[in-house]
């Protein structure tokens, strides 16, 4: 169970960090009061997707907070007293939804005058098991036609709470889903090189199925069989799943860069097919790596998908 954050405690650590922020009385005794630094738009985003496409809308009309790092497993986070000052003093919360960021709650419990945008509003969901039941699958950023109502659902929420740039945002929303147009076509070509009879793959837990969908791939099986990364699986799932391996003629396992390969591996070995341990699934890439935009993430999963599969 994850720990709730009180009133109390954030009231205690935004006051902390505004009575160092003013750097507390001079020597005479008086108080000193630091001037802002920006009049830029204060803008919280809660997961690393939402933050790249944030960027790509917003450029650097806007003084932008990423909450879920790169790398991180968003199914696992917990906001750090840093991250609850930023919600605190923020104008405008891009937040994901569909379950993925519940505990974004939590924190907004002692009140908050941020606009709050769910930016997946419009998104058409897919659908998967946790904890018994059936719920809406919040991987939605692995199909670019989601990432561009996500796009579009930025910068319209950038162009109400900032509308002297607005003709910015939609400029920048614009090209970059002709971006994501561009890479849903480079994507596909990619994955066209894979024999239609080896379109298959098996995923440590069920974050591809709207890769799958876009691109005509089929998820015959997961480690995991839940849309988190949380749990275990039994003797028996275990069984049926290296079952379904050599009756399909699977020839790969897909394992996350967020996650613990250590199960995916296992299974790899004992199914005698190649592991591949190092798609981004839950997370974008590292600066640098060429996945930590959301379209170089997309290109990049394409191409390990089909030089395993191949």
């Amino acid at each position: 169970m994850r720990r709730r954050i009180s009133a109390v405690t954030l009231a205690l650590v935004v006051a902390a960090a505004l009575f160092a922020a003013c750097g507390g009385d001079s020597e005479d005794g008086a108080a000193t009061d630091t001037p802002s630094e920006s009049t830029k738009l204060n803008v919280i985003a809660t997961t690393v997707q939402i933050a790249a496409l944030t960027k790509e809308v917003a450029a650097d009309k806007i003084a932008l907070t990423g909450l879920v790092p790169a790398g991180a497993d968003p199914h696992a986070f917990e906001p750090k007293p840093s991250d609850l000052v930023a919600i605190e003093e923020a104008q405008l919360i891009l937040r994901h939804g569909i379950g993925l960021d519940e505990w974004l709650d939590d924190t907004l419990e002692a009140g908050n005058n941020a606009t709050i945008v769910t930016v997946t509003d419009g998104v058409s969901l897919a659908q998967g098991e946790e904890d018994g039941e059936v719920v809406d699958d919040p991987h939605v950023w692995h199909d670019p036609d989601n990432d561009k109502t996500m796009v579009d659902d930025i910068a319209d929420a950038l162009e109400v709470a900032d509308p002297e740039n607005a003709s910015t945002y939609e400029a920048n929303a614009s090209a970059y889903k002709t971006t994501l147009d561009e890479t849903k076509a480079e994507v596909q070509s990619i994955i066209d090189e894979i024999p239609a009879a080896d379109r298959k793959m098996v995923t440590d837990h069920d974050a591809f199925g709207y890769f799958a969908g876009a691109f005509g791939l089929e998820i015959v099986g997961a480690i995991f069989p839940v849309l988190s990364t949380e749990g275990e699986p039994s003797a028996q799932e275990t069984a049926a799943l290296l079952e379904t391996i050599e009756r399909e003629g699977v020839k790969a396992i897909f394992a996350e860069e967020s996650a613990n390969p250590r199960l995916a591996t296992t299974l790899a070995q004992d199914a005698g097919v190649t592991i591949v341990d190092d798609l981004y699934g839950d997370s974008l890439g590292e600066a640098g790596s060429g996945a930590e935009t959301v379209d170089g993430m997309l290109l990049a999963n394409a191409r390990k998908i089909a030089d395993a599969l191949k």
